[in-house]
């Protein structure tokens, strides 16, 4: 399926290269083709390669710029040889969005074992910290620079069924977005995060299959849509004024 890119005689982000981990499906995939309408050049990652190859394609189907290729969070030196070749080839990074992670896996605290939690904490937290470490030299150089963390409204509230690893590096993403805005804005790099709600992608629940908890999503399930909505409202002259945010946008699942 191509994504249709709606062609604008002037478009906010164009000229700039913006980098989406987790991009070949759901969340991710959906931020790459709503900067892509922008005229941003968006560079997919994701560790499954054909299908995040696709996505690319689609896109650019569509009538945007788009390149896809293998990207595997938890590992930092893949991390870093895919920020290089995205500089060599496109010459710059204007942006980032670190979307990649697992989602929420069932888990009881006093059953899960310690290579659960490892991994859990290495892609969901330390691996948008890597991904972002790998861009924080050429951002600060350049004088400029957009990074969002797609955290979720679990940093906030827990789950009797949901691993308590990922509600930790879901909050952990919040911390670390509060604390490097306060070191970089004044680089000219500014860092937010977006506390996402279900979207009923990539496993996640619908509101048929949440059943009586209906009432805590009480502007329903929006998809995708909202988080890129949000994505694009950061890193573009709206957000010019914004840095160390959380946007919430979960359809009134969490309130503040």
């Amino acid at each position: 399926m191509t994504a249709a890119i709606e062609r604008r005689s002037t478009r906010e982000l164009s000229g700039q290269v913006a980098v989406v981990t987790g991009s070949a499906q759901g969340i991710g995939l959906q931020i790459a083709t709503t900067l892509a309408a922008e005229g941003a050049t968006v560079i997919l990652g994701d560790v499954q390669t054909e299908k995040v190859k696709r996505a690319a394609a689609s896109i650019t189907e569509g009538g945007g710029e788009a390149w896809g290729g293998f990207l595997d969070i938890s590992r930092p030196r893949q991390i870093n040889s895919f920020v290089a070749s995205t500089i060599a080839r496109f010459g710059h990074i204007d942006v980032l969005v670190n979307n990649a992670g697992i989602d929420a896996p069932a888990g009881r605290a006093w059953t899960e074992p310690d290579e659960h939690w490892r991994h859990i904490i290495d892609v969901d937290l330390s691996g948008s910290w890597w991904c972002t470490k790998a861009v924080l030299d050429h951002m600060i150089t350049a004088g400029r620079g957009r990074i969002v963390f797609i955290s979720s409204v679990a940093a906030r509230r827990g789950s009797a069924e949901i691993s308590v690893a990922y509600n930790a590096a879901k909050a952990g993403l919040l911390g670390l977005t509060i604390a490097l805005a306060t070191q970089v804005e004044q680089l000219g790099v500014l860092v937010n995060a977006i506390a996402a709600g279900p979207t009923g992608t990539s496993g996640q629940p619908t509101l048929e299959e949440l059943g009586d908890t209906r009432h805590l999503f009480p502007l329903g399930m929006g998809g995708t849509d909202p988080v890129a909505q949000a994505c694009l409202y950061l890193v573009s002259r709206s957000g010019d004024w914004v840095s160390g945010s959380v946007m919430n946008v979960s359809g009134g699942a969490w309130k503040g």
